[in-house]
């Protein structure tokens, strides 16, 4: 087993994820290879982070290739060998098997992915590939998103995670929580599900409206639509289609997507990647947005929503007064309020009943907390139950909108602290 990384390969380095990672590496020091289909691929993910990094001093250690031309040298040299071609199970495993005829015997291979089973990626492969085989999922921009999941298949080394638990903590400043192997992790399992009930109700309510509903004084960064379509619309259905066909639970109905994604899709409308052709949003040479109508995946300009009671938490929130903000939320009446409460006990039921299921009992809540806060920048399950008042009062909530009452929150310790940071959670605007 390796005592130290000094040279890692990043394959697929094109993209997002594998260009902004592999910067990451490069500005500790790191020798890395970007490989990608072509030298052009792999430049243009060299740029992308030397963006990240604000500096082309990290260019230094950073080599350029395809597949063709660098693959079998650059492999020789790796000590950890990180994969983030396409969400495809036969992409991976085909790249899986040239990476086993060419690495070396002690190196670390592990995939970014989340949302295909971890278990069947390494089928067919050496005992020594499996063995030095797991995850770590790093979330995007992981300039910004420090969290990073941790896990391995069943023939993972326990020690080969322990070692990498170490290095992303050590050498790469990740907040790393430790996963089970399931389909989704933590993140994806408890945020996907959320955003996608956050597009069937878009197809009622529209695209502006919800974003303006269950947008940051609600506690996340960024709107749950703006959000996917920062994921990605593809993305977001390939995320969305492997929970539903790798977990089963209380919720499951709620993992099928709106039929008006597939034409998003079919339009090419998939988010930021496509500016041209939009995705939820789509942004005018005026520097104004438009919106989305589900109904007739038109885009439509701006209608400003004005609603009473988000205004006012909106406003206390401006004015660092979280929990009357809350207050706001608690006791506002009729539909628009209605709509915001059921996203937020559906996101504190959904979290506190996966409790030992994407996570160690013994960690209970925590680790969920930790992946939502690091990885989405999200107001974790723990500060929206503080918010809305103590564990008692939402128990109360949950049971008068008929939810079964997770466990895990009935047995919740309280904790003063969850607020110490609520104006990460909670930004003023």
């Amino acid at each position: 087993m390796i005592d130290d990384i000094s040279n890692v390969v990043v394959l697929g380095s094109g993209g997002t994820i594998g260009s902004l990672v592999g910067g990451l590496l490069a500005q500790q020091g790191i020798k890395v290879y970007f490989l990608s289909r072509s030298v052009e691929g792999a430049r243009r993910g060299l740029q992308r982070a030397i963006a990240q990094a604000r500096s082309e001093v990290i260019s230094r250690n950073i080599v350029c290739g395809d597949y063709d031309s660098l693959f079998e040298d650059a492999l020789k040299e790796a000590d950890w060998i990180i994969e983030c071609v396409s969400e495809d199970l036969a992409i991976k495993q085909k790249m899986y098997e040239m990476i086993d005829g060419h690495k070396r015997p002690e190196a670390i291979v592990s995939s970014v992915t989340s949302s295909l089973p971890l278990e069947i990626l390494p089928k067919g492969r050496s005992d020594n590939f499996r063995k030095n085989f797991l995850s770590t999922h790093f979330y995007n921009p992981p300039g910004k998103m420090l969290a990073c999941e941790i896990t391995g298949q069943s023939e993972t080394d326990p020690e080969v995670v322990d070692f990498m638990t170490d290095f992303l903590k050590r050498r790469l400043r990740r907040v790393v929580i430790p996963v089970k192997n399931v389909a989704g992790f933590a993140g994806n399992r408890i945020a996907f599900l959320l955003l996608n009930r956050i597009t069937a109700l878009a197809a009622v309510y529209g695209t502006e409206m919800m974003d303006y509903l269950i947008g940051p004084y609600t506690g996340r960064q960024m709107p749950p639509l703006a959000t996917i379509d920062l994921v990605g619309l593809d993305i977001h259905k390939a995320i969305i289609e492997s929970l539903y066909n790798n977990t089963k639970d209380e919720m499951h109905h709620s993992l099928v997507p709106p039929g008006y994604i597939d034409k998003m899709i079919q339009n090419g409308s998939l988010g930021n990647k496509t500016p041209d052709k939009g995705g939820f949003y789509k942004k005018l040479e005026s520097g104004k947005f438009t919106f989305l109508d589900p109904a007739t995946c038109e885009y439509a300009p701006a209608i400003e929503p004005h609603v009473g009671f988000v205004e006012k938490a909106k406003h206390l929130i401006h004015m660092g007064r979280y929990r009357e903000a809350f207050e706001t939320i608690k006791t506002a009446t009729g539909r628009e309020a209605e709509i915001v409460k059921d996203i937020l006990c559906v996101y504190i039921v959904y979290s506190y009943s996966r409790v030992g299921e994407v996570t160690d009992d013994d960690s209970g809540i925590d680790g969920i907390d930790r992946v939502m806060s690091y990885g989405f920048n999200w107001a974790s399950p723990s500060v929206i139950v503080s918010m809305l008042g103590g564990k008692e009062y939402v128990i109360k909530l949950l049971e008068t909108k008929e939810f079964e009452i997770p466990d895990a929150l009935r047995n919740a310790d309280e904790r003063k602290d969850r607020m110490l940071d609520a104006g990460k959670y909670f930004p003023a605007r």
